[in-house]
């Protein structure tokens, strides 16, 4: 039946085009062809037709282009005609039994979804919605229908992905669904609709059921409209619980000034969850009013809330720094405790001088967190106050000194973390470790971790091992090597990395004699030597990238048995991985006696070829190790960057 009418359409015009008939005769045939794609413009035959005959005469003289834009004149007033026709969907042009059909189709697909999960259902909601507004009916249809609840979320979905203002009806009427799923997916897809949904929702607030008022208004502070601030302010103090806690929300997300004073007597509710999103809500309002209750806050009985209240004070910024300041006189160890937390991520140098009279405060809590804030803001003058307090006799505040005199920096910060080497607790001495490996100062660093990689803890060997790596002085390379004979894996794998981190020539022998010891203990430590020997034996440097590093093993015992049969099934493929990439690495490196040619020769290839390399300014090039995949969840895909 199509095809019947499409060769009506293309008789009309042969009979309209009667007088150009004689003079577009071989034309003809180019017209038919073009009839079938543009069925609907039946006028336009004639409009193309009349400039055409102007443009046949003329052919030679130049005016032609002159007078073409004045026939085309009329024609450009009625191009945004054309497009209006084709601006609505494809559906407006279809047949009454095409739709049908397409109707059909969206009905069947949508019975395809009994029971499925919605993993599975998004390949069919892709199809729907690339079917285009002809597919709102039948989904509306079965949205209201007593289909089953994964049916009416896939519509939902699908509606909300349509985009279309048509589908805000359907929606705005399955927040009263059964199904709590069904809710929460038309909520979710009203929020895609934008302002549209913004009146039909009003309305939704005065509706009886409270899970749609609810629902209403959370989508209401997701569409983002200030113009309904007033009206949800009317109405929180009048509702039910759920719906002020969206409401809350809601105003948060707005971020309306006008909520302030509302907002504000919620912080004193006995509901916790009221006070927490008011909370919240008053953060992102960023307004200085809220400073004064949210410190009071700072006492909740719920750690929810003063968390909720510390986050909105950091919020609000600057403007919080003196009364959190005056707050540290409170005779209330808990305010206190927080007032000092907040200072330390406000960030502020105007807190240092409050902050370093907090470290002789009497609560253990609010001198650990003082010193890691004092640590965050990382001004000097605070160096000299942490140092004594590496003689507290509470472990977790003198830990928190040592990451807080890390943080600083400094030639004083390097004499406390080489003192704090000799704490009696592990903990510190291994937050020591890792702090000496940022500092400037190497003649005092750099035998100090040596040392230490003599602890009798190993998580600091481990960690001294690393931080010689990062400073790559080569006065390390000697009690690197000496260490390769560590009783724990992890440790050696530490070492081999910061030797390879070094480039120093005087670790090949060494770790090729390790190799060999490792033969029988660990397969990874071998893959790891081979991996950094090719380029040591050039003289390059080779850089793991830190987000890469291979991590410390955890501890196995007999109620992690299934972790540790795949543990060593990472081993073994993360080995085989490596021991394949160092057969490439030394396939490259050749039998050339001079190696600084070898490396040369070897870099221009690189540069030349870009093959599995790329050349940066400095003359580096990385390699990355596509084929290390670490299975599990502490090891990962290892990459290095040889540095010449």
């Amino acid at each position: 039946m199509a095809k019947k009418t499409e060769t009506k359409t293309e008789e009309k015009p042969k009979a309209e085009v009667k007088t150009p008939a004689k003079k577009e005769a071989p034309k003809k045939e180019a017209a038919k062809t073009e009839a079938p794609k543009k069925e609907a413009p039946k006028k336009e035959a004639p409009k193309k037709e009349a400039p055409a005959k102007k443009e046949a005469v003329p052919k030679k003289t130049a005016p032609t282009t002159v007078e073409a834009p004045k026939a085309e004149a009329p024609v450009k007033k009625e191009t945004p005609k054309k497009v209006e026709a084709e601006a609505p969907p494809e559906a407006e042009a279809l047949t009454p039994s095409q739709q049908a059909s397409q109707e059909k189709r969206v009905k069947s697909l949508l019975d395809e979804l009994e029971g499925k999960s919605e993993t599975t259902q998004r390949p069919v909601i892709d199809e729907i919605v690339g079917m285009g507004p002809v597919a709102i009916k039948p989904l509306a249809r079965a949205l209201d229908s007593g289909a089953s609840f994964q049916v009416r979320m896939a519509s939902a979905t699908a509606l909300g992905e349509l985009r279309n203002d048509l589908c805000v009806e359907p929606l705005v009427k399955a927040l009263a669904d059964s199904s709590l799923n069904v809710q929460r997916s038309a909520a979710h897809a009203l929020s895609l609709l934008g302002t549209a949904t913004v009146e039909p929702l009003l309305e939704s607030l005065d509706s009886p059921d409270d899970a749609v008022r609810r629902w209403a208004s959370e989508v209401l502070g997701k569409v983002g409209d200030k113009a309904v601030a007033a009206e949800l302010i009317k109405r929180l103090a009048k509702e039910v619980t759920e719906v002020q806690k969206a409401i809350i929300i809601a105003l948060g997300e707005l971020k309306s000034l006008r909520a302030t004073p509302s907002l504000l007597t919620f912080l004193k509710s006995e509901n916790m969850d009221l006070v927490r999103f008011s909370a919240e809500s008053l953060g992102f309002l960023k307004d200085s009013r809220a400073i004064d209750g949210l410190i009071i806050c700072l006492d909740s009985p719920s750690v929810d809330v003063r968390r909720a209240s510390t986050d909105a004070l950091v919020k609000i910024g600057g403007e919080s720094v003196a009364p959190l300041t005056a707050a540290l006189k409170t005779s209330n160890h808990m305010v206190r405790r927080w007032v000092v937390e907040a200072l330390g991520s406000l960030g502020d140098k105007r807190a240092v001088t409050s902050l370093i009279g907090a470290l002789k405060d009497d609560n253990v809590r609010v001198r650990r967190y003082a010193a890691l804030a004092l640590g965050q803001i990382g001004d000097g003058r605070a160096s000299k106050a942490l140092r004594g307090l590496l003689n507290d006799p509470i472990q977790d505040v003198r830990y928190a000194a040592v990451r807080a005199v890390a943080g600083i920096g400094g030639k004083t910060s390097v004499e406390s973390l080489v003192d704090a080497l000799d704490d009696r607790d592990w903990v510190v001495r291994m937050a020591a470790s890792q702090g000496l490996g940022k500092s400037n100062d190497e003649k005092k660093a750099v035998p100090a971790l040596c040392g230490a990689l003599r602890d009798k803890e190993w998580s600091v060997r481990y960690h001294a091992s690393l931080s010689l790596g990062e400073i790559a002085n080569k006065d390390a390379v000697i009690p690197l090597i000496k260490a390769l004979n560590d009783s724990r894996e992890s440790v050696r794998r530490g070492v081999i990395e910061s030797l390879g981190r070094m480039g120093d020539k005087r670790a090949v022998p060494a770790l090729e004699r390790q190799r060999k010891v490792e033969e029988q203990d660990s397969r990874l430590v071998i893959a790891m030597i081979d991996g950094v020997l090719p380029a040591l034996k050039r003289g390059r440097k080779v850089e793991p990238r830190p987000e890469n590093r291979l991590l410390p093993q955890p501890i196995i015992n007999s109620a992690t048995i299934k972790p540790k049969a795949a543990i060593l099934a990472a081993h073994q493929s993360a080995a085989i991985a490596a021991e394949k990439d160092a057969a490439k690495a030394e396939q490259t490196l050749g039998e050339e006696d001079d190696l600084e040619a070898a490396a040369a020769k070897d870099l221009a290839v690189d540069l030349e070829s870009g093959d599995g390399a790329d050349a940066d300014v400095g003359g580096a090039c990385t390699r990355p190790r596509d084929d290390l995949a670490m299975i599990c969840s502490f090891f990962c895909e290892s990459q290095w960057q040889i540095v010449t």
